[in-house]
């Protein structure tokens, strides 16, 4: 199965990953054993290990699969915990075409995500994989700590995951300190 929860995440710089399920891992290749008599080889560069995907799990009060409908419902108390980010919500609709290509997923009710230091927030967020566009409505908030922090909130936030393009609809942002300051020669020309 493709990743199916890359959403939300991504657009309040969170960076999605999603749901895998029988990925195959691989595997870094062994050194082969050296042969008696023969020169020693110099040494090589050192491989990193490459980790293996980590799997997402999704876990929820109650989950109902209709197949005919190709709707997955994750209710109550949801929770998706991603190599990448964590996230929770009321409420989880997965749409699915066929049995593993996802069209639409929506998480509604008390929505957050988190990863390190960036934080996200709405009552309700649909990503739609046709038009990589996420949006986030009632109480939307995104929120990066650190130097290059800001918030971002608005009643809607629309972003296309393609673009790097956001629309706040009304909005407010809320900007780092010293932001603006005069002697950042990165702000002046």
């Amino acid at each position: 199965m493709k990743k199916t929860f890359l959403f939300i995440a991504v657009a309040a710089g969170l960076v999605a990953g999603g749901t895998v399920m029988g990925q195959q891992t691989n595997a870094v290749p062994q050194p082969a054993a050296p042969v008696t008599g023969a020169k020693p080889e110099k040494p090589a560069k050192e491989q990193k290990a490459v980790e293996p995907a980590r799997e997402s799990i999704i876990t929820s009060s109650r989950i109902e699969f209709d197949n005919k409908e190709g709707v997955i419902l994750f209710d109550e108390n949801v929770l998706v915990d991603d190599a990448q980010f964590v996230m929770r919500s009321d409420r989880l609709l997965v749409f699915m075409q066929g049995t593993n290509d996802v069209q639409q997923v929506m998480a509604v009710g008390r929505v957050s995500i988190t990863n390190q230091n960036r934080f996200a927030s709405c009552d309700k967020a649909v990503y739609t994989k046709k038009d990589g566009q996420i949006v986030m409505s009632g109480n939307a908030r995104m929120l990066r700590q650190g130097d290059q922090g800001g918030e971002v909130l608005g009643d809607r936030i629309t972003f296309w995951l393609d673009d790097e393009r956001m629309e706040v609809s009304p909005g407010r942002v809320i900007l780092p300190p010293g932001t603006f300051n005069k002697a950042d020669k990165k702000l002046l020309p």
